[in-house]
């Protein structure tokens, strides 16, 4: 059976039943058990389940996976995000940092570099922090999954100062529905940090493309900077050359 065929199989059985076994699917399939884990692997990437133990469920639009499961995913691809997002950076620059797994990838290759950082994030704060540059750390209650600190407090301390450039992380991205989160606190801190900066830029991975989560933060006509690791699929190129959103990507 052909590879798309059975991730079709596979989705199918999901939505009728909302969970599949490795082990059911295929005796179904008539595949080897490995088959398929490659087969829910590439489907989880592209964010259409979720894998647990000996098998899969579908998603949930309300929720994100904790940071150290969703670092496992796409991690070159958010590397090469975080190497082409440095060249916009130049030593004595303020900038913010948020929270997320391409923003963290950003944080390591800035490591040594002489600018003034302030982001929510204690992960990026630590990588950074022996630096020669600054690094102010937000106030804010600690949300355990991402170490980030989020809340109100977080957001009034970043509408107190202005940066040459807010990076952001994104949890998808939606044709319809634009650039969306999953948690309020993150869909506010984004629309502040994006006014606080001359230049708003979002970092996502290309597996992002297309996919959905339940909070509407960003139009895809708002004025920003967005940088992944390769061109976005033809609808998407279409919307940002409307709008002349700059795109920076590896051909």
């Amino acid at each position: 059976m052909l590879t798309h065929h059975r991730h079709q199989e596979i989705m199918a059985a999901l939505h009728q039943a909302g969970r599949v076994e490795v082990a059911g699917i295929a005796t179904v399939l008539s595949v080897s058990e490995e088959t398929i884990r490659r087969d829910m692997k590439l489907l989880e990437e592209q964010g259409l389940l979720r894998r647990i133990y000996g098998g899969a469920v579908l998603p949930r639009l309300d929720q994100d996976r904790p940071l150290l499961e969703r670092g496992k995913l796409n991690a070159r691809e958010k590397a090469r995000v975080g190497h082409l997002a440095q060249k916009l950076v130049r030593d004595g620059m303020s900038i913010f940092i948020d929270s997320g797994t391409s923003t963290l990838a950003l944080a390591r290759v800035l490591a040594g570099r002489s600018i003034n950082v302030t982001t929510n994030s204690i992960n990026v704060a630590l990588l950074l922090g022996d630096g020669p540059g600054r690094v102010n750390l937000t106030p804010g209650t600690l949300r355990p999954k991402d170490n980030a600190l989020v809340g109100y407090e977080t957001v009034d301390y970043a509408r107190r100062f202005y940066f040459d450039i807010a990076f952001m992380g994104i949890s998808t991205v939606d044709i319809n529905h634009g650039w969306m989160d999953y948690e309020e606190h993150e869909s506010v801190l984004r629309r502040a940090l994006k006014n606080q900066a001359r230049r708003g830029v979002i970092l996502v991975d290309s597996s992002k493309f297309g996919r959905q989560a339940n909070l509407h933060t960003f139009g895809l006509d708002e004025a920003l900077t967005v940088v992944t690791d390769r061109p976005p699929p033809p609808a998407f190129m279409e919307v940002f050359k409307q709008h002349d959103i700059e795109l920076i990507a590896t051909p």
